[in-house]
């Protein structure tokens, strides 16, 4: 005999995964080099010149499988390293994909759908 009334259970409320807003973007050409390990090799790319975007949000970004990306015109970058819960660094490996003059957003790197539209465009460095 069983005490199951046969119902369904109402479903979780799901997570909210929103995206903050972005307060300031602040684009620079660097030097990378990428991290030295002793038992493999980087999947990063080799060493050069690549343009870092340091971006502050209102909020954290929440974690979640999917990571952020900023999303410059059509081109993703996806490379990011949280630096507070409200600065990440960003860094775009391949610098001619980028347009001068492009519009800037933060999505989620699996879903562009996603975007969260900003003011910025994005200049160029020099």
């Amino acid at each position: 005999m069983t005490n199951d009334p046969g119902e369904l259970e109402p479903p979780a409320p799901r997570a909210r995964h929103e995206l903050p807003d972005v307060l300031s973007i602040d684009t620079r050409s660097i030097r990378y080099e990428p991290p030295q390990f002793r038992n493999f090799r980087s999947a990063l790319s080799e060493g050069g010149d690549v343009v870092e975007f340091l971006v502050e949000t209102d909020a954290p970004i929440p974690a979640r499988a999917l990571g952020p990306a900023l999303q410059i015109g059509t081109t993703l970058v996806v490379e990011v390293v949280e630096v507070d819960s409200t600065h990440y660094r960003f860094l775009a490996f391949d610098p001619e994909r980028l347009a001068p003059g492009a519009r800037v957003g933060l999505c989620w790197s699996g879903d562009p759908e996603t975007v969260r539209s900003t003011s910025f465009r994005y200049e160029g460095v020099g």
